[in-house]
């Protein structure tokens, strides 16, 4: 929904300016908060190339801070950060490189601690029904089917061997 008022090109480049200086933001980001201000489409893409020259927008930038961000702070999987990348009209080549730059070590740790924490709090009747539940808790935080079972299966040997 656009304001009742719309701002001049000009007085939205300056805004969308400071924010962008604030905060990363990718093109659809500063598109939408553009029409917001009541910002035509035209005038919104001249203000979004003339952002992307001076380097405010930086999609590159933006998916690398977004994917990082979501891995360390949200513990999301390359799934979920993939589909949001997408979904924020990000190119795959630059999705790729930004979840290439995920550490797999850490990937791996990640979501073995959070794993050990969830299985606290499980309730199943026998292993195999705690699996399954640490499955889908993994699974609806993107990670991927194979991490999700080698991390598993570690989280059981060290049970086992704990025992």
């Amino acid at each position: 929904m656009s304001s009742k008022n719309p701002l001049s090109p000009s007085e939205a480049l300056e805004k969308v300016q400071k924010l962008c200086s604030a905060e990363e933001k990718c093109c659809q980001d500063v598109r939408k908060k553009l029409f917001n201000m009541g910002v035509n489409s035209a005038n919104a893409e001249k203000i979004i190339n003339h952002l992307t020259a001076e380097k405010f927008i930086d999609e590159w930038r933006y998916a690398k801070m977004f994917a990082s961000g979501k891995f360390k702070n949200n513990k999301w999987g390359k799934i979920k950060i993939r589909y949001e990348l997408l979904r924020k009209n990000i190119p795959e080549n630059i999705i790729e490189d930004a979840l290439r730059r995920i550490e797999p070590v850490e990937y791996f740790q990640i979501l073995k601690k959070e794993l050990q924490k969830k299985q606290k709090s499980v309730s199943a009747n026998n292993m195999a029904e705690t699996k399954a539940k640490l499955y889908r808790f993994a699974n609806s935080k993107g990670f991927e089917n194979d991490v999700i079972s080698k991390v598993i299966e570690e989280i059981a040997e060290d049970n086992f061997n704990t025992q």
